[in-house]
């Protein structure tokens, strides 16, 4: 009865080692499938994080080149209105840039003369 005893506790043992290392491999797979898939949404974050970016700059180029734009078309009437005027009053404009040019020399030059 005591080698049946014995018997029986290596088997308990045998089986109880073995269960261990089921469990091992168990535990080393859900190690292996947690790793993947944390690495998965790593990547996924990194890629929406990127494409936030790149929508973010996209959209911060539109509002600048709509802003160059207006400038542009702005300075380009006030040019075409400044035309217009020294075209409709070409003799005044003569004369004031003349007006102008003296007062301007005459500041620079600081009265020396």
């Amino acid at each position: 009865m005591a080698q049946s005893s014995e018997k029986d506790s290596n088997a308990e043992l045998e089986a109880v080692k073995a269960d261990l290392a089921q469990l091992r491999g168990d535990v080393g797979d859900l190690l292996k499938a947690f790793r993947e898939q944390s690495q998965e949404r790593v990547r996924d974050r990194a890629t929406q994080a990127r494409d936030d970016v790149q929508a973010a700059f996209d959209e911060g180029m539109d509002t600048l080149n709509r802003g160059y734009r207006r400038a542009r078309e702005q300075g380009e009437r006030r040019v075409e209105d400044a035309e217009q005027l020294v075209g409709n009053h070409p003799l005044t404009s003569v004369v004031a840039a003349f007006g102008i040019g003296f007062v301007i020399a005459k500041l620079l030059d600081g009265g020396r003369h």
